[in-house]
């Protein structure tokens, strides 16, 4: 009877060691499967959805057509200009005049403006000075600005500021998408810790659940005290806490995310508690940055940071409102010459330039002080120092932000390599005490106490690497590069 018992007793505790083994086998499953039903979000993928269908990332895009509408109505500047007037005068039954001009004008890059026209004039009490032939007259003519407006005027200057515009659109563009797609990644990696702090937590609660059912089965059979079931379930139960509040974090950060989720209709995505973050070892390492090239990237942010380039472009339309201010200091001297012939036949000897049959003009102005222009000058030239000094501030206060950032980068990935060690020690000493809590060798207390030591160091881990993606996303905005 005594070694049937101890065969009972000894198959028993075979049980309880193959329930253990199996709970823990589950749990793996348990992880794998619920991984496996979810839809996963790459990092690439979601990037991409930001770039095409974000509302920033959609205004950002305007912002070159506004360039170029901006180009066009500069260029309007130039359009041919046809020009009629018709005028009668009728009083007491006697018709004064009836006058009808047409003309047609086309301005040109260097100020001069080309032009020609016909007039009609009839009537009863016509001036001597308007009368016209019979069949009308019509004219073609030039008109040069010689002092003011020769080199640069209102409409050329605009249409240098319009091209230079479009070029800036390009990086005020990048700008925007530099800053969305950067808070887009730092809401990302807060998702995917989110996520890996869960999965931390229901793995843990499976093992926990295990070890219950294992305790209370041992009690049962006299193996191990009763006050070990408490100490189960309390373990259990804080498991559980934590997994609920890691639960709620996920889902807290996965509505973050959702403001970067748009449809192609301009509606926000629904969302979707089954999507889930990819793994932090796939293409998260496809984005690292090379550690090696600070100085690169230091020329990067002077040369071709988006931020920077907008202020040299905001220089160049300065310069060009420069010189039209000081164009401006010039006296005023246009002249103006038209052949004139009836029946707009200009091939008479008689009409070609000043012997016969012409109309000729000039005109000139000039302030006194020039005070209007001395202060416009001025007050330009000042706008140059202020964007000039913005310029050299934003630059220096970007090297700085990349330095720290850079140096932040190498700091955060020596921490993860060192944690990364400490975990596998970890684990090995969580296993080898669960090892011996199988075999009866070990307390359930010096069992949690190594289990709370290694979900730790698995939460600081993804805690590190979250930080070093975040960080490594800071670089490269730091370095204008997410918007390219």
């Amino acid at each position: 009877m005594m070694h049937r018992f101890q065969t009972f007793f000894a198959f028993s505790k075979c049980v309880q060691k193959l329930n253990l083994i199996f709970g823990f086998l589950l749990m793996h499953h348990f992880s794998i499967a619920q991984v496996d039903s979810s839809k996963v979000l790459s990092l690439n993928e979601f990037m991409e959805i930001v770039k095409l269908y974000h509302p920033v990332a959609k205004q950002a895009n305007l912002i070159p057509q506004q360039a170029r509408e901006e180009l066009r109505i500069a260029r309007g500047g130039w359009d041919p200009l046809i020009y009629s007037d018709y005028d009668q005068k009728t009083f007491d039954g006697v018709n004064y005049y009836s006058y009808f001009e047409n003309s047609v004008k086309v301005p040109t890059w260097y100020g001069i403006e080309v032009k020609a026209g016909y007039d009609f004039i009839y009537g009863d009490r016509i001036n001597s000075e308007s009368k016209l032939p019979k069949d009308g007259l019509g004219y073609l003519g030039i008109s040069v600005p010689l002092g003011k407006n020769l080199f640069i005027d209102k409409k050329r200057a605009a249409l240098q500021q319009a091209k230079i515009f479009q070029e800036a659109s390009q990086q005020q563009k990048l700008v925007i998408l530099n800053d969305v797609l950067f808070d887009a990644l730092k809401a990302y990696y807060d998702w995917s810790y989110a996520y890996n702090e869960f999965l931390i937590f229901t793995e843990a609660v499976n093992v926990a659940i295990v070890r219950n059912e294992a305790t209370i089965k041992s009690a049962l059979y006299g193996d191990r005290p009763n006050i070990d079931t408490v100490e189960s379930l309390t373990q259990l139960q804080s498991r559980q806490f934590q997994r609920n509040e890691a639960r709620l974090k996920f889902l807290s950060t996965s509505f973050e995310l959702s403001n970067f989720l748009w449809l192609d209709n301009n509606i926000s995505r629904p969302i979707d508690t089954t999507l889930v973050p990819v793994g932090v070892t796939s293409d998260f390492l496809s984005n690292t940055v090379d550690l090696s090239k600070l100085q690169e990237l230091e020329v990067q942010v002077r040369s071709a940071h988006p931020e920077i380039l907008n202020y040299n472009f905001k220089l160049n339309q300065l310069n060009v409102e420069r010189r039209l201010k000081l164009e401006n200091l010039k006296p005023t001297l246009n002249a103006n010459y038209n052949i004139i012939s009836e029946r707009f036949n200009f091939q008479s000897t008689a009409g070609l330039l000043f012997t016969n049959n012409y109309k000729f003009g000039i005109n000139f102005s000039m302030p006194l002080t020039f005070a209007q222009g001395r202060g416009e000058l001025k007050l330009t030239k000042l706008k140059i120092q202020n964007t000039q000094l913005d310029l050299d501030y934003k630059t220096q206060q970007l090297l700085n932000k990349l330095r720290t950032y850079y140096n932040e980068l190498i700091i955060l990935q020596q921490q993860t390599r060192l944690y990364e060690q400490q975990i596998a020690a970890l684990k090995q000493l969580f296993d080898g005490e669960s090892n011996r809590f199988v075999n009866g060798e070990s307390s359930l207390f010096l069992v949690n106490a190594r289990e709370i030591a290694y979900l730790s160091a698995q939460v600081k881990l993804r805690e590190l690497q979250t930080k070093y993606y975040k960080t490594e996303a800071a670089v490269k905005w730091s370095a204008g590069q997410l918007g390219q």
